[in-house]
């Protein structure tokens, strides 16, 4: 029935959006379709046992736009359908909608609605774009937001937040008592709520300080007891260097109280490094270090660092190279660390004003202590994408 209800919903939006094209173009909308074939040679990302296949995934979508001087809705309408040759196991449909509404109800505060039906990935050690490690969920989000200019140009913002988290049920592994793999079975719902406050502090043209602290708690279904909560503040800088450069840097502390237990301070940060050059290569370099929480509801302190290349070839060709590594040290009932990284060369052609053409090539590889979602996985894929 809902499949059926976004169906009709789609149909509807879309015959609304022909009626409205104005010449004030308050509305606006877009539409595209991808077709991607996917080569695979380990399909259930598995340790041992690879399975090779070929996938063919059908992705189409229309957007929407309504804006008004006093308030705008907006909708990502769109699903992502995998078939593929040998496993049909890997078949699947998954949603990706996301509706949600923004208006002004008093000068600077204003409340935003929103409900994103999509994937989200089970294992955070495991590419998000992996049938085997997707489950459709729902996120029902408020915000109440209040902005103010203070004087010298800084910015003050506060805004209070309430979420619901419902999923499909899924199985997976998780850490048992000494390490062992436990398989269990989960249906991912919580309710959420939190808070948060900024301060953006012009220094000059060329540098900000920035300020922001967060709390959040999380209780979910799934039996008494089961509740996060996790508390953060950084301190960051964001700069604009000679010669195309551009920095953010960040540091501060954290408070995570995983599930009931005792929780702990923890020290956080970010950095980012770009550089863009006249000649169209851009270079872009990350790290992260902060709270993260998979679909299961562990929680985990996640150390990231990226490095991405991208090279303009002409004034319809591109080619990028990203390579990243990333650690989870789990914060939850059973310990566990777990380690993966990976590289992607994607080259992309723009056939005509609509159609586009990508090549792609992505190896991922995980290990850790946790053995039972070690894998290694090399991935090629062709995509021929129309926008209008």
């Amino acid at each position: 029935m809902r499949h059926l209800w976004a169906v009709m919903l789609l149909a509807l939006v879309a015959g609304a959006a022909r009626a409205d094209e104005g010449a004030e173009r308050n509305f606006t909308w877009r539409t595209s379709f991808e077709t991607r074939s996917v080569v695979t040679d380990n399909a259930f990302l598995t340790p041992n046992n690879k399975q090779t296949d070929l996938g063919v995934w059908m992705i189409p979508r229309l957007e929407l736009d309504y804006r008004t001087a006093a308030a705008e809705v907006g909708a990502d309408l769109g699903a992502e359908i995998p078939r593929y040759l040998d496993h049909r196991t890997l078949d699947d449909n998954f949603w990706r909608t996301s509706v949600h509404g923004q208006a002004g109800i008093w000068p600077g505060l204003s409340v935003r609605l929103s409900d994103d039906y999509t994937p989200s990935p089970i294992a955070l050690g495991a590419p998000d774009d992996a049938t085997s490690n997707m489950s459709q969920t729902n996120r029902a989000e408020a915000e109440l937001r209040y902005w103010r200019e203070l004087p010298g140009k800084r910015e003050l913002t506060f805004g209070i937040t309430g979420a619901r988290f419902d999923g499909d049920k899924f199985d997976t592994f998780v850490p048992g008592p000494g390490g062992d793999a436990v398989m269990g079975s989960f249906r991912p719902n919580f309710s959420e709520g939190g808070g948060y406050a900024e301060l953006r502090n012009p220094l000059n043209e060329d540098h900000t300080v920035l300020f922001r602290t967060s709390a959040r708690y999380r209780n979910y279904d799934s039996s008494k007891g089961s509740e996060d909560l996790n508390a953060e503040g950084l301190l960051g800088l964001q700069s604009r260097l000679p010669g195309g450069l551009q920095l953010e840097l960040a540091g501060g502390f954290g408070w995570l109280d995983p599930r009931g237990e005792n929780g702990e301070p923890q020290a956080l940060g970010r950095a980012e490094l770009s550089w863009v050059d006249a000649s169209g290569l851009a270079v872009r370099l990350g790290f992260q270090h902060s709270m993260v929480t998979d679909l299961v509801g562990n929680d985990f302190l996640g150390t990231t660092g990226r490095l991405t290349v991208e090279k303009s070839l002409g004034a319809q060709t591109s080619a990028s190279v990203t390579a990243f590594v990333s650690a989870l040290d789990s914060k939850s009932v059973h310990p566990s660390h777990d380690l993966f990284g990976g590289t992607e060369v994607v080259l992309r052609r723009q056939l005509s004003r609509s159609f586009q053409l990508s090549l792609s090539y992505r190896y991922w590889d995980n290990a850790g202590s946790f053995a039972a979602n070690d894998f290694r996985q090399s991935q090629a894929s062709v995509a021929i994408s129309f926008r209008r």
